[in-house]
């Protein structure tokens, strides 16, 4: 669990913080991380002479207010390692930009923040931007869930990104004392299979029997940690709804994808839309596991949309 000793929590200081806080106690025993850094982002403090005259109590420093509420939600909620160091931080600023500058200035293994798969508007939306642009792995937790799993999926696609979601979700699954893995798989019938002389029914077997042949050569590759394998192969053309159909069945499950940021790979791209779709509707907590560093330069994630 190397790669995950420093975690970020980004917090919003409304409701749906106690769940990111309690997750990230649960995360913090798990990885047993070195430090947890609380960090609540905001646009300006500035307030009006005239609401001052008003209510002079305001007049209190908006850092310490804001630190006040922070170490007020973590005390009811963190529960984390025991030799856990327990930051905080306000800035100022851009939300997406200042969460990202953050993550690399401090040297951040795993961003963690929230979102509400039931809202439409606004809310998902950074969630599914860091997944882009941040410089290390993402954890989402929607609103409700339970600071706990005993199960994790993983969606591979066989690609270097999966090893390396399959390699952290082997280490989870091993923190955790699980004895095994689900690992899921998607393929599809290429739309002119007709052009073989093969029937539909009888290309799908040869699609089937590749992903599996793939799965092998893909496992040999990475520390399972003496894992169970329980390997699903779905022939499905929506892969979003397909993981996130098959992970509704297992109750409380983590599920664990390989993210990338921008590329000009086109796999790497077809992936990252998989993760910005399983953000904006799953109802499970979702790890997007990167590589170290990999995300957007600092002035681009300023300037980029």
């Amino acid at each position: 669990m190397y790669r995950y000793k420093k975690l970020m929590v980004c917090l919003n200081l409304d409701e749906h913080d106690r769940y990111l806080v309690k997750y990230s106690g649960f995360i913090s025993r798990m990885t047993r991380s070195e430090e947890v850094l609380f960090v609540y982002v905001y646009d300006s403090f500035d307030i009006p002479e005239e609401i001052r005259k008003i209510y002079p109590q305001l007049y209190s420093p908006p850092e310490a207010m804001v630190k006040k509420q922070m170490q007020k939600i973590v005390a009811e909620h963190f529960n984390g390692h025991e030799e856990t160091a327990v930051l905080f931080k306000s800035m100022e600023g851009p939300q997406l930009g200042m969460l990202i500058s953050c993550t690399k200035n401090y040297d951040i293994d795993l961003l963690i923040v929230g979102h509400n798969p039931d809202d439409s508007a606004g809310f998902n939306w950074l969630a599914e931007k860091l997944a882009r642009k941040a410089f290390c792995s993402l954890l989402v937790i929607p609103s409700n869930t339970t600071a706990y799993f005993d199960k994790i999926l993983v969606a591979v696609d066989f690609s270097d990104y999966s090893l390396n979601a399959l390699d952290v979700a082997s280490a989870f699954a091993k923190a955790a004392n699980l004895d095994h893995l689900y690992i899921l798989n998607n393929y599809q019938v290429p739309t002119e299979h007709h052009k073989t002389g093969k029937t539909y029914e009888e290309f799908a077997y040869i699609m089937l029997e590749n992903a599996k042949s793939r799965l092998r050569i893909a496992l040999s590759k990475v520390d399972l940690k003496s894992l169970d394998i329980k390997p699903i192969f779905k022939k499905d053309k929506n892969i979003v709804s397909s993981i996130r159909n098959f992970s509704e069945s297992l109750g409380d499950a983590l599920i664990v994808v390989g993210a990338r940021g921008r590329s000009g790979n086109i796999a790497a791209i077809l992936l990252g839309s998989i993760t910005e779709g399983l953000i904006r509707t799953t109802h499970k907590p979702l790890l997007a596991v990167k590589e170290k560093g990999q995300g957007l330069n600092i002035l681009e994630a300023f300037t980029s949309q």
